[in-house]
């Protein structure tokens, strides 16, 4: 099996941290998965995220007490996720998106072409995102507004990043519903603990 990319920049802050606050803010952006929000959020606090210690309970109970309190704390910690992950290169990112991979079986030639696609550009995510952002906005806007020549450029600036942003949604999706069941653990004996003092 190929052998990942090491993130170099070691000094940065760790984005996997906040990854169970921005696995609850997907939780909440799906009617069928909301309910496993308040778990997620409860793994972010613990060892696997925020390792809160003692103060993890204060959090949980502040971050549970409404659904606004949920709704908060995932906006939160997916705004951080984000922005903390951004500052790496789409390279830097192939460890975390290492076992996603592992467990997928592909071919070498196949997992190769990912990793070729991740090493394709030296600029983090976010100068990435931001670049693909505004040219799409040029590319979008009504004639009139930009010159052809700035729509033709801004075409081929979608076009230079559109596989990367591409592949990096397709294993966002696998890494974080790898991530969803430590969420459905914490959320299932939440419930059924309720479901006992009931019975």
């Amino acid at each position: 099996m190929k052998k990942y990319n090491k993130m170099a920049k070691q000094t940065k802050p760790d984005f996997q941290k906040y990854q169970y606050g921005a696995l609850a803010g997907r939780f909440l952006a799906s009617k069928e998965s909301g309910r496993y929000a308040p778990g997620a959020l409860e793994v972010l606090a613990g060892a696997k995220g925020l390792d809160l210690g003692e103060e993890a309970l204060g959090f949980i109970r502040g971050t549970q007490a409404s659904e606004k309190g949920i709704q908060t704390a995932a906006g939160i910690y997916t705004g951080k996720f984000e922005e903390k992950r951004g500052e790496y290169t789409p390279a830097e990112l192939a460890n975390w998106y290492g076992p996603v991979l592992a467990y997928a079986n592909l071919e070498k030639k196949d997992q190769d072409k990912i990793l070729a696609t991740l090493n394709e550009h030296d600029e983090t995510l976010n100068a990435i995102r931001e670049a693909s952002e505004k040219a799409n906005y040029i590319v979008d806007a009504p004639d009139g507004l930009f010159t052809d020549e700035q729509k033709d450029r801004a075409k081929k600036l979608v076009e230079k990043y559109q596989k990367v942003l591409l592949v990096i949604n397709v294993l966002d999706n696998y890494k974080f519903e790898s991530l969803r069941s430590d969420a459905v653990t914490v959320t299932s004996a939440t419930d059924l603990k309720g479901l006992a003092s009931k019975l």
